[in-house]
């Protein structure tokens, strides 16, 4: 099972280059892990399969483990929009430790100045 947690923003080519907030999230802390939901999951660009393995784009980014959490960032250019996602995922298991050892992060964002 994995909690997901996605942030989404959409921005126009203009509000991209003059919104530096537009560009970046800050991290949450705490996360709110919602309820976990059962594996294989694809969404619309993240996809994690049966193994645990996360894949965007048709790349493999990580191998989840139980109980250590991981962060991905992504932004990507579509036609007129630009856009910033932020996914935090937690694969669960037995055994929940008494502490969440820190998010590991993987920063997939291209430079899109």
């Amino acid at each position: 099972m994995i909690a997901l947690l996605h942030r989404k923003i959409l921005s126009t080519k203009a509000q991209w280059r003059t919104e530096p907030a537009r560009r970046s999230l800050p991290p949450l802390s705490p996360v709110p892990w919602p309820e976990p939901r059962p594996l294989p999951y694809r969404g619309t660009a993240l996809e994690i399969r049966a193994n645990a393995s996360v894949w965007v784009a048709r790349r493999q980014v990580a191998q989840l483990h139980p109980w250590q959490p991981v962060r991905i960032l992504r932004n990507q250019r579509q036609a007129h929009h630009y856009t910033l996602e932020d996914y935090h995922l937690l694969l669960t298991g037995p055994h929940p430790p008494a502490e969440l050892p820190p998010i590991r992060l993987i920063d997939l964002q291209l430079d899109r100045s």
